[in-house]
């Protein structure tokens, strides 16, 4: 202001004028005296000490000078990088898209200079949202006072920016609230979506949410920045889900990054620990840890303006969803408002555990989703497995049974027809056998079908929980000698021994014969196959309490210890294990179809194997008192 002082004149606006010359409480006073009470460096002071955010033009509307508090709002570093530039131009850096620019045109500035020191001399206040270099937007009022210096000969007008504090924090903080509520009524419609398979938070309902609720934090806490990161339940690491106080540049470069690195690479052990125990941490932005591959900006997480080490100070929450963590919450603020108070990080902690409650309500919402589409899903493959039985039933095992019948028939008559040569003709048995051994193929070949179409049926009617047992008393011996007795006629070159006690009133058990006598059958004939010749097929029959416990043995190759555990699994077939014959093709459903089996009579099965050891199968049944016992 130079070294003698200045007589300044000064208005103070008031929205109802002025009363006797005296300040209307509700205005702020620039607070300058007369020159013959104040000195230049009582001005200076006064000048730089003035709360509110003053700028001060020539009549050109350069800028002349601008107070500490201005540098503050503007997020300049001093007055020297705004002296001389042009008025609108330095505020329309600032001024959101829309908002006009706050003057006084000339006309208006030679009137406020006639008009100082007369009642509503300065225009009315106008208000603004100003966005600043730190992503922030805050809401300004402006004032304009005309101001003479008659010693210097000098005009000036300076503009009075006050941010609107209580009353633009309260409006955003309702403005998002609505926007949450709005967002909460709108979830049904989002819920037409496919279910991220790294982490439910990235779903769209999620997604919309979570947007709105960061903008409410924001807004509450008045802070720089508030974001909301995601654990991949798989690998770990973290994907953005939502921020608030970004730019576009700032939240596609949180994008980019998402996926490629881990919370445990960012915090140091004791806060990432602090996070996975359910409880906040706050620390300076400087403790963050920097990943260099990721070839970003420092210090991590990268902003884009730069951040000096120590100005930021964030606050972490994790989210937990049905008792899983799931993400992370961070809060950043300007470490010259001071550490989280006890109130912000329960407020945080309130709007967070909401929150998380919200998005179990859309978890639970689309579970049930699921569920319908799972019951729709499973009401189709009944129907259509339905379809296939009708069309195993009468397609294919009909047709099948009338081949296998001509043949047997063609069998018998054959035999017959042999017969009755008397005596034997050698000239005819040797024709005779080279018609009846295709006719065996044949029948074997339909057997085999056979077999393969009733296990894929038997396994559809499992698949839609249609198989139904026929269950009966009957005697486990009998029924054991009767396989046994059948497969030793079928395979006349093995020798099959069966070990059995001598029980005189049998081994008696309810079951459905039928399905009983198939598992004997599996057993025995993959016993028989896998058995090197001369070496005998082993059936045993042991009673322990009330179970009896039936076991086929076989001297063959063994099987190798990774198999043990998947053969009785659907359609797994061992490694190595060839088709024995070329219309073998059940598709490893026989052990599993046993097993079933089994279960279904509450018994078990097992299987004991090494390499080189042979291979014994077993199961167990349980015995049902014998009448009169």
């Amino acid at each position: 202001m130079g070294k003698s002082s200045h007589h300044v004149k000064q208005r103070t606006l008031k929205r109802g004028g002025t009363s006797a010359g005296k300040p209307v409480p509700h205005s702020r006073s620039l607070g300058i005296t007369p020159h013959d009470q104040m000195q230049p460096h009582q001005l200076k002071a006064v000048w730089e000490s003035f709360p509110d955010s003053l700028i001060a033009c020539d009549r050109n509307q350069k800028i002349v000078r601008i107070n500490a508090a201005a540098c503050k709002l503007f997020e300049v570093a001093s007055q020297a990088q705004c002296q001389g530039k042009d008025y609108k131009q330095f505020l329309k850096h600032y001024i959101h898209s829309g908002e006009p620019l706050p003057s006084v045109a000339s006309g208006q500035w030679l009137m406020y200079l006639a008009l100082a020191g007369k009642a509503g001399a300065s225009p009315p206040e106008q208000t603004l949202l100003l966005d600043l270099p730190s992503g922030r937007k805050i809401t300004v009022t402006v004032r304009s006072f005309p101001v003479i210096d008659q010693e210097h000969g000098t005009e000036e007008i300076v503009f009075v920016f006050q941010e609107r504090t209580a009353i633009s924090h309260l409006q955003r903080v309702h403005e998002s609230m609505l926007d949450l509520l709005t967002a909460i009524e709108q979830i049904p419609e989002q819920m037409d979506y496919t279910l991220p398979e790294e982490t439910f938070l990235l779903s769209p309902p999620v997604l919309f949410v979570a947007q709105q609720v960061v903008d409410v934090i924001r807004s509450v806490l008045d802070c720089h920045r508030v974001n909301m990161l995601a654990l991949g339940h798989r690998t770990g690491h973290l994907y953005f889900v939502a921020g608030s106080g970004y730019t576009a540049a700032q939240e596609q470069y949180w994008r980019d990054i998402g996926g490629y690195f881990h919370g445990s690479e960012v915090l140091d052990d004791v806060a990432f620990a602090r996070l996975g125990a359910h409880q906040e941490v706050v620390l300076a932005i400087n403790q963050l840890h920097t990943i260099e591959r990721l070839g970003k900006q420092l210090p991590f997480p990268a902003s884009l303006y730069p951040v000096s080490p120590g100005s930021e100070t964030i606050l972490l929450l994790p989210l937990f969803l049905e008792q899983q963590w799931v993400g992370v919450l961070m809060v950043v603020k300007a470490s010259s408002e001071g550490a989280y108070t006890p109130e912000e990080i329960a407020l945080v902690k309130a709007v967070t555990a909401q929150t998380m409650l919200l998005i179990e309500g859309i978890h639970c919402f689309y579970a049930q989703e699921e569920k319908q589409k799972k019951a729709l899903a499973q009401r189709e493959v009944s129907r259509l497995a339905g379809d296939f039985l009708t069309l195993a039933t009468h397609e294919l095992r009909t047709p099948l049974t009338r081949v296998l019948g001509n043949l047997q028939l063609a069998q018998r008559r054959l035999q017959t027809y042999k017969g009755q040569l008397a005596p034997p003709c050698a000239q005819l048995n040797e024709p005779i056998a080279h018609v009846q051994q295709p006719l065996a193929a044949a029948s074997q070949s339909a057997q085999l079908q056979q077999q393969m179409i009733n296990d894929l049926i038997d396994d559809a009617r499992i698949q839609t929980h249609m198989l139904a047992l026929s269950l009966n008393p009957e005697d486990l011996l009998t029924l054991l000698r009767e396989v046994v007795a059948g497969q030793q006629h079928a395979a006349p070159e093995h020798t099959i021994v069966l070990d059995a006690p001598p029980l005189e009133q049998g081994v008696p058990i309810l079951a459905d014969a039928e399905r009983i006598k198939h598992v004997l059958t599996t057993y025995l004939t993959n016993a028989l196959t896998y058995s090197p010749p001369g070496q005998p097929v082993l059936v045993q029959l042991r009673i322990a309490e009330a179970l009896a416990r039936v076991s086929v043995h076989n001297e063959g190759s063994g099987i190798a210890r990774e198999e043990l555990d998947h053969i009785w699994e659907r359609f797994y077939r061992a490694k190595g294990s060839a088709v024995q014959h070329e219309l073998d093709l059940s598709f490893g459903l026989a052990l599993y179809l046993c097993r079933v089996f089994i279960e279904r009579h509450e018994g078990s099965v097992g299987v004991e194997s090494a390499p080189g050891q042979g291979a014994t199968f077993w199961f167990t049944l349980p015995i049902i008192p014998s009448p009169g016992a």
